[in-house]
């Protein structure tokens, strides 16, 4: 629900769109919690983005697309501005197992700017 409106939002304003799949029962979901939230770095850089925090009964369950490489949690996902997910913006870091998984501020952002970047190139072609 929460992210069928922000794929709406993404296209009117013209932005990539960030989704943090997460649970409120999970160790790894309340670890990750803290980094996002305490983030100056993200912080400055989700202006860029409209944000979706999809929580326990938010997160697209029933759309397969969300479920790429798994179901584990939490997962970052971003989508282009026209709703589209755009599965090729992983976390590096990770390598081919839990690609979508991100436990760091450094891990975060350089695919946040990776994102921007590839919008950047996209607007000007």
């Amino acid at each position: 629900k929460a992210v069928v409106s922000t794929q709406s939002t993404g296209k009117v304003e013209g932005k990539p769109i960030m989704v943090i799949l997460h649970k409120t029962w999970c160790g790894a979901c309340k670890r990750l919690k803290p980094v996002v939230a305490n983030s100056h770095e993200i912080l400055q850089l989700s202006r860029e983005f409209v944000m979706v925090n999809a929580e326990d009964d938010e997160a697209p369950a029933e759309n397969a697309e969300f479920s790429i490489d798994g179901g584990y949690i939490p997962r970052i996902i971003f989508l282009d501005s026209d709703g589209n997910i755009r599965p090729e913006y992983t976390n590096v870091a990770r390598g081919e197992k839990y690609k979508y998984f991100y436990p760091s501020v450094d891990e975060i952002t350089r695919s946040m700017n990776n994102v921007l970047q590839g919008v950047a190139i996209k607007t000007e072609l």
